[in-house]
């Protein structure tokens, strides 16, 4: 009984894992299109922002996902992997969050 409840709940968390992984990769693609559309149209300065902004999200969503696939990590070494992706991904996103605040500072 106790292995099926935990069957189901892995498979659960892994269909939600997914879920959250495609709203993260939706947000960047939408808003790279948008941050195109600016680019076309001349105005940098917004496809710059369109497109940090973009990508912050997006990576939110994309960490959130990494933080539930530690909760079904089946052993330590893909606890290691996923901790790893998890600083690469926290990394970049404190990056992309800070160039936006920088350029805000600027006046850009």
């Amino acid at each position: 009984m106790h292995a099926t409840i935990e069957s189901h709940f892995q498979r659960i968390l892994n269909y939600g894992i997914t879920a959250v992984e495609i709203v993260g990769a939706v947000i960047v693609f939408l808003y790279t299109f948008i941050a195109l559309y600016h680019l076309l149209r001349g105005n940098h300065d917004a496809c710059h922002k369109t497109l940090t902004e973009g990508i912050s999200t997006g990576l939110s969503f994309l960490l959130g996902s990494e933080v539930l696939k530690t909760i079904i990590a089946p052993d330590w070494s893909a606890i290691g992997m996923t901790c790893a992706i998890l600083l690469m991904r926290a990394g970049m996103t404190l990056l992309v969050q800070w160039e936006n605040k920088m350029a805000q500072k600027n006046g850009h």
